[in-house]
């Protein structure tokens, strides 16, 4: 009675041993349908046939469902590419990934195939980062490096999920990018009154060039692009009209557009804003009359060319790195140019104004600020936990009168103009 074993369908494949020098390794070999396409598949390398055979039956299986992913030899720096040119985006954040793919990611990984790319490979460049990363060749920051891992993920997980997939799963799921502390990850940067009015009193004098903005950034918490979005026309008396934004274009140039919440708002300004902007605008017109028209930008140079957001950028850290020269360092922490809106908030809200004024004043809405700004907030709670209790021993025949005077909630205006309702 014959015993020969049935054969296999066409495709169904198998397992087969070969020789090396570490001894004998087995490989799987079968036809696979990837995007429905039917081709051959080969993986070497198992060190038993079982093990071979059960990698073979969930290939085959990810290829009956149509999942199976085959990147082929497409590299990180090639995907990389793909993924930015098809996401939907803002153009000033794709222009902040396309920045960190080009700087930081392609020459350190752009060279791996996508399929050899692996958690291990994701934690060394984590680290390298960590080490060397800077454009000076010094540590990168973390926020940087998370900003690097953020976009990894977001490209591998989008492989993922293309059709058909080049990846089985997403390496970066499982790497380590490094944590920020809690107070670091919770606490936006931002300066005191009293070091925001040292700024302030140190560029009047060192940086007039660019001191209104200074000032005015301050004062309203505007974010950079509305500020560098606005003509004349659009102050008028003690109010600006928040409407467009100004985002890096091609060459990065400004470009106009709708504000990041696309909607419009007005923002009250103080006396002495209000001085301000009038005083920036007789220097303006001093240069030429064009410069002081009601279309022409509030803030743009002596060409009446609106600035640049990365330059006006650039140019508050130059003037930072000055004024902790002059100041000296302990007396004035360094500080990113969007800082002096978190300052803003951040006195506004520890003198007591209400959370619902100063969003709308700044544009946010107050879910975003309840979770942001929680730090700043608590210690309005203190006040009210007085004045209740005044009321209480009011009526309260246990709480005997303590002779103290009950808290009297109010602003409390700070040393430079805007700071208080």
């Amino acid at each position: 009675m014959s015993t020969q074993k049935p054969r296999r369908s066409p495709g169904e494949g198998g397992a087969y041993s070969y020789q090396t020098a570490s001894g004998t390794r087995w490989m799987w070999k079968a036809t696979v349908s990837i995007g429905g396409v039917r081709k051959p598949k080969l993986k070497r390398g198992f060190l038993t046939k079982q093990a071979a055979l059960k990698d073979m039956r969930a290939t085959l299986a990810q290829s009956d469902a149509g999942t199976l992913a085959d990147p082929g030899d497409v590299t990180v720096a090639e995907w990389l590419d793909t993924w930015l040119t098809g996401l939907r985006t803002s153009p000033s954040t794709r222009q902040t990934y396309g920045q960190m793919i080009r700087v930081t990611l392609k020459p350190r990984v752009g060279g791996v195939k996508l399929a050899k790319l692996t958690s291990t490979r994701l934690n060394a460049l984590y680290r390298e980062l960590e080490a060397t990363g800077s454009a000076r060749g010094g540590p990168l920051a973390p926020r940087s490096v998370r900003l690097a891992a953020a976009v990894m993920s977001m490209a591998l997980k989008a492989a993922v999920e293309a059709e058909p997939p080049l990846l089985a799963k997403n390496p970066a799921t499982k790497a380590t990018p490094p944590r920020l502390n809690d107070e670091e990850a919770a606490t936006p940067r931002a300066w005191s009154s009293e070091q925001l009015d040292a700024f302030l009193t140190w560029a009047a004098e060192h940086d007039q060039e660019h001191v209104a903005f200074w000032y005015v950034s301050a004062t309203t918490g505007m974010r950079r692009g509305e500020l560098l979005a606005l003509d004349w026309r659009d102050a008028k008396g003690d109010v600006i009209s928040v409407y467009r934004n100004a985002r890096p274009g091609p060459g990065g140039k400004p470009v106009l557009g709708p504000t990041k919440t696309r909607k419009s708002r007005t923002v009250d300004l103080d006396e002495e804003t209000v001085a301000v902007l009038k005083a920036w605008r007789v220097g303006r017109g001093g240069l030429h009359l064009s410069l002081v028209r009601d279309t022409a930008p509030i803030f743009g140079d002596e060409n009446g060319k609106r600035l640049t957001p990365k330059s006006v950028s650039a140019a508050f850290d130059r003037a930072v790195a000055r004024c902790r020269k002059d100041l000296g360092e302990d007396e004035l922490p360094r500080l990113s140019l969007h800082g002096l809106r978190h300052t803003m908030v951040t006195t506004w809200l520890t003198a007591g104004v209400p959370v619902k004024v100063v969003a709308e004043r700044t544009g946010h809405t107050v879910a975003t600020m309840l979770t942001t700004y929680a730090h700043v907030i608590p210690g309005s709670q203190a006040a009210a936990a007085k004045q209740v209790a005044a009321l209480r021993r009011q009526v309260s025949p246990v709480v005997g009168d303590t002779g103290t005077e009950g808290p009297s909630l109010r602003v409390v205006k700070g040393k430079f103009p805007g700071q208080g309702a």
